[in-house]
Formats: C-alpha cells, structure tokens, sequence
C-alpha cells in the first residue's frame, strides 16, 4: 500500500500576526466583539478564536492566505454601517425563537444582542419586519455558540 503525500503550497499560507492585530484594531475601534466581526468577514469562529488568542489553544501563526483576504476586506467604515443598515428580520426572528427555546434567559439574549429586553420579546414573537445588521449578526454568533455548547455538552455526556 503506497501513502499518498500531498504537498502544501507554502504562498497558501501567511503570517497570522498582522491579520490578528487587524482584527483586535477593528474590534478596537467598533466597540464589536471579534465574533461579530469575524462572522461579518465570513471568517470561522475557530479561526478567530485562534487569533485573538482565546484560551485554551495557542494563538496561531500562520493562516490560508484565503482567511486572511477575508479579514483585510473588511473596514471599520463597514462594521459601523451595521448599525445604521436595516435587514429582514425573519432570520433573526427565528434564532432568537431558538434560543428562547433553549431556554436563554431574554436578559442574557438582551445583553448578547446589545439591545433591549422588549426587542427581544419582539423577536421572539416574530414582529419587528426589519432589524439591524448588527443585531441580525450578533445573533447568528449567539445560535453558533449555543449550538457549539450544545454539542460539547453531548460529547461530554457520551
């Protein structure tokens, strides 16, 4: 039986030092936490986690060149008009019916969400038409969380 190697290609892959710094000067200066920013740059939690150093694994050294595109792209200009951009709501409406059924207390959706106890009520009941970006993204990173939590928890239990 013969093993097939493959061969990495070296320019697929750059220093992760100056994409991390970018990352913590954009969470820096939004006020946004690194998994809204890497959510909005299409970058994985994992990786992110990684290069903002979060415990318990090391940060990382190097990153596909690809991650690091994603990252550089994205522009403080950018995060802060997810503020002020309106999207549908019904995604959102959805995960944070999700979470309210996983029994996420709405003072704790609130302060993941960074709005009000009575727009997440709404939320949950399906009202508002649209919400902002910012909002709309804060929780799909609260579903992932949940759900990476859930599942740990699963393993744990197995």
């Amino acid at each position: 039986m013969t093993r097939t190697v493959r061969i990495i290609d070296p320019a697929a892959w750059v220093d992760a030092a100056p994409f991390a710094a970018h990352l913590e000067r954009l969470c820096a200066g939004t006020g946004l936490p690194w998994q809204v920013v890497a959510a909005y740059a299409g970058v994985s939690q994992r990786a992110a986690a990684r290069l903002v150093g979060v415990r318990p694994r090391p940060r990382l050294r190097r990153i596909p060149r690809t991650v690091a595109q994603q990252l550089w792209s994205v522009t403080p200009e950018e995060l802060q008009r997810l503020r002020t951009t309106w999207v549908a709501a019904s995604p959102t409406c959805a995960r944070v019916a999700d979470l309210v059924g996983l029994g996420v207390p709405l003072a704790e959706l609130a302060d993941r969400l960074a709005c009000t106890q009575a727009l997440v009520a709404a939320l949950a009941d399906g009202t508002p038409a649209t919400v902002p970006a910012v909002t709309a993204l804060r929780a799909l990173v609260a579903v992932e969380a949940a759900n990476r939590d859930r599942t740990l928890d699963a393993l744990g239990a197995a």
